[in-house]
């Protein structure tokens, strides 16, 4: 932990007092309302419109929403520069996200609800705030374009979004298309993080007729890397190893073949990314009561190397030759492992043994139709999706790890691709009614099925050649030889629901809703894992096969109610009880043979949160706010880990959690050319329960894989984040008559958090500390009425070094050593033109 502290120390870091200062003296809202209008075309000025959001399922001002709820405007997302992720998760208080780059994974963790750690993407365990892409429910790793508006719903939304809105729901909703005209836009991008980033995006939209019309919207990124990968490992050719695709590593001593040291070839600007999408719509409106749309999206990720560091990494690392008991310099055929020196890494260097690489495409195609009847609208939200993927993965870090179970392999690497393919289905039928007397509701019918398939391939090339040395070249040399590990999982998901919500309007101002949604869920799985190298020794035959089948049928109910009174037309108090649920699945983990584990983790079961939330909007003297309480119970947490014989990840439950804290926002005008917004979350998330999880070790005896105690800590939940906006417009000099200009500043903070839930375990390794951090951007904007504009901006400006996570040498050894981190000062010039 010291180098790595020392690093953030280095870089420019600014505290939560002086955000809140900041975000005091400016006094505004960096979340919950629209940002400013785009500035007059003759006097620059500004406006606050307020946004119109649809989470309740109609057309609804925030301010008469009675939960906690934020929206970001188009407007907002091009003035932020917004393409991904994690360049909205900058915009959110109360947001928390591991950024591994633009093609991030990550879940999103909002009020604390997290009990995974920040080692990767979660691998068994769906996230704990539902995404929704339009009406269609698919996390993503989107390119953000062409997009209307984002809606944030804090607190758990299971009633209307149903499974996996533990915290709360986000949700893009896309531009549609406009039969009232033909509009169009191109945009140019380039910007310098060490090397050039590149982008290139358009729009075009046209009216066929007056009631039709079809948007096409595309765009491709490419993002430069920064990252220096030293310790790429020189591999020979691949039929030097048997089975494999890659070769044996070379040896560094051309007299010692065998056991001469790693050769490595570094590559400099190793982590490199670039994305495509497209999306295509087609909206036919023949009457004020129909509406059809159809819409597909298409994107493509290609990533290179890993976002992430290694700035502890040097030193001895390869065991020598003295670590391995059963060498003896007159017993040759038994290997040292090289005992290779490895040279201090600098600050953005990572030491991986072969370049990683991700290949994702994503295909989504919906078709929404309403038609509205005297006593309400019926929807119909129909989508199919398919997400698939292929990796290159690097285990050698944590393999060397245990170099006896190997044979101490010398010059030993692990080669792993990996294939995963998700098709889901989904349709929704919603009936929202029009006021009847003095109530209203929403009710509905859902249905989604979800297959996913996924295979592994791992190869330990030269574990056949080495092993002849030694009377051991593996049970299935001649056949598949360096196949360390094959694996292969099926599963299904099936969710039927139906729900409703109920309003009555007791008064003008005085409003009761309540609302219930039933579900019956089905999971199946089946897996086999084959460990051909030990064969019989590792499973039920020759080639080392283990078999698991397994699942769970859930039938129950959630709830919600609330109640909101407007105290005044400029404040609205409001008070919610609402539940979240999530479901749960089966682990694929055999349980016979020397890589048994516990059959009581067989299946994890669902969890719930119970939300207790009080706020109150409004406007005062021209701010406008956002304040509340929230109080969360979690019930049955799920959190992913590992199985201790196989290594195979897993998910578990633990007893109880909480959350508690408070959200506040603010926006309003300094002058009619400058605008302020702020945003400021606070939220303790804890265990609440002591508890303990065990699993079997390789002698079959009952080990503690998961513990925790009442009071520890929830990981990637920190506890204060804010963020603030400024934004100045007024009309350019005289000599650019028709222009104006936009000056805005971007900040956000997020105080430390810790990597992974603590043990009471005195042998488990203690979580790493995550520093806190703030970034800052910042861009100067020309604009003209007739759809020119350009915009200079700068992000990161101070070059903080944020890490969001990771795994430290304590959990996984030094080799595998990494710390996810944010992008270094980037600087680029945009110009773009609409008509």
């Amino acid at each position: 932990m010291g180098t790595r502290d020392k690093l953030a120390g280095a870089h420019a870091h600014i505290s939560l007092k002086t955000a809140i200062r900041l975000a005091l003296l400016a006094g505004a809202s960096a979340s919950c309302f629209a940002p400013p209008a785009a500035a007059d075309a003759n006097d620059g000025s500004v406006g606050l419109d307020e946004i119109v959001v649809t989470a309740t399922r109609r057309d609804t001002s925030i301010l008469d929403v009675p939960y906690s709820i934020s929206a970001i405007s188009s407007t907002q997302l091009e003035a932020d520069h917004v393409q991904t992720l994690s360049d909205l998760s900058k915009l959110i208080a109360g947001v928390s996200f591991v950024d591994e780059g633009p093609a991030s994974r990550s879940n999103f963790v909002l009020r604390g609800i997290n009990a995974n750690g920040t080692d990767h993407p979660s691998t068994s365990t769906v996230a704990p705030v539902s995404t929704y892409i339009g009406e269609t429910p698919l996390f993503v790793a989107l390119q953000i374009d062409d997009i209307d508006r984002v809606e944030v719903l804090r607190g758990p939304q299971g009633t209307l979004y149903g499974s996996g809105s533990l915290a709360g729901t986000i949700r893009f909703i896309p531009m549609n298309p406009d039969p009232s005209h033909f509009s169009a836009s191109i945009d140019a991008d380039v910007a310098e993080t060490n090397q050039l980033n590149r982008g290139l995006k358009g729009m075009i939209n046209v009216s066929l007729n007056d009631i039709s019309a079809l948007r096409v919207s595309a765009g491709y990124q490419h993002y430069a890397g920064f990252i220096d990968e030293n310790y790429i490992v020189k591999l020979g050719a691949p039929s030097t190893a048997i089975n494999s695709p890659v070769g044996i590593p070379v040896s560094g001593n051309p007299k010692d073949p065998i056991l001469g040291p790693m050769v490595f070839t570094p590559i400099e600007h190793a982590n490199t990314s670039d994305l495509w999408h497209t999306r295509v719509a087609f909206i036919v409106k023949p009457n004020e009561d129909l509406t059809a749309l159809i819409s597909y999206y298409h994107q493509e990720n290609v990533t290179r190397g890993q976002q992430a560091i290694a700035p502890d990494f040097g030193g001895s690392v390869d065991t020598p030759a003295a670590g391995n008991p059963f060498y003896s310099p007159s017993y040759p055929v038994s290997f040292p492992t090289g005992g290779v020196v490895f040279p201090h890494n600098s600050t953005y260097d990572l030491n991986n043994s072969f370049l990683l690489r991700n290949d994702r495409q994503t295909d989504l195609v919906s078709m929404d139709l309403s038609y509205g009847f005297g006593f309400g609208t019926v929807s119909s939200s129909t989508s199919y999706y398919r997400d698939r993927g292929t990796d290159v993965a690097d285990n050698t870090g944590e393999l060397t790890l245990y170099p006896s179970f190997y044979g101490f392999i010398p010059r030993m690497v692990d080669y792993e691709t990996d294939a995963d393919e998700l098709k889901g289905f989904v349709e929704e039928v919603r009936l929202v009614s029009k006021p009847l007397y003095s109530f209203d509701y929403v009710v509905g019918l859902f249905y989604q099925n979800i297959k996913d398939q996924s295979g592994q391939m791992q190869w330990i090339p030269g574990q056949t050649y080495f092993g002849t040395f030694v009377g051991d070249p593996g049970a299935n040399a001649d056949t598949l030889g360096d196949v360390n590990v094959i694996g292969n999982t099926n599963t299904t998901f099936n969710d039927r629901a139906v729900f409703g919500e109920l309003t009555w309007h007791a008064t003008d101002r005085w409003q009761f809703t309540g609302g219930i949604r039933f579900f019956d869920q089905g999971y199946s799985l089946v897996t086999n894992t084959a460990f051909p190298f030990c064969g019989i020794y590792c499973g039920s035959d020759s080639l080392g096969n283990t078999f698991d089948a397994g699942g769970y049928v859930a039938k129950d109910h959630i709830s919600k109610l609330d109640t909101s009174y407007k105290v005044s037309d400029q404040l609205n108090a409001y008070m919610v009880y609402s539940e979240g649920f999530r479901r749960g699945g089966s682990n694929g983990i055999p349980i016979s043979g020397p890589f048994a584990a516990n059959p009581a983790l067989l299946v994890y079961t669902p969890d719930k949160t119970k939300n207790y939330e009080i706020g109150a909007k409004g406007a005062i003297g021209g701010i406008r706010y956002t304040l509340d309480y929230f109080y969360i119970n979690w019930d049955n947490f799920q959190v992913d880990t590992t199985a201790i014989a196989s290594g195979f990840p897993i998910a578990v439950n633990g007893p109880k959690a909480r959350s508690r804290g408070i959200e506040l926002s603010l926006d309003g005008e300094i002058t009619s050319h400058f605008s302020y917004q702020v945003g400021y979350s606070f939220a303790n998330a804890e265990v609440a329960r002591d508890f303990v999880v065990n699993d079997l070790d390789t002698s079959h005896q009952p080990v503690a894989i998961i513990t925790g105690k009442d009071g520890d800590p929830l990981p990637n939940a920190p506890r204060h984040s804010a963020n603030l906006g400024l934004t100045y417009a007024h009309a350019a000099p005289e000599f650019m008559d028709g222009w104006r200009m936009r000056w805005h500043l971007n900040g956000t903070y997020r105080s430390s958090t810790l990597s992974q839930l603590e043990s009471t375990d005195p042998q488990a390794p203690p979580p790493f500390k995550i520093a806190g951090f703030s970034l800052w951007d910042a861009a100067v904007d020309l604009l003209n009425g007739h759809g020119v504009y350009t915009s200079l901006y700068a992000q990161n400006i101070f070059n903080q070094l944020g890490i969001t996570g990771g795994e430290d040498a304590g959990e996984v050894g030094l080799r595998a050593e990494h710390f996810f981190v944010g992008r270094p000062r980037t600087i680029g010039l945009r110009v773009g033109y609409k008509f």
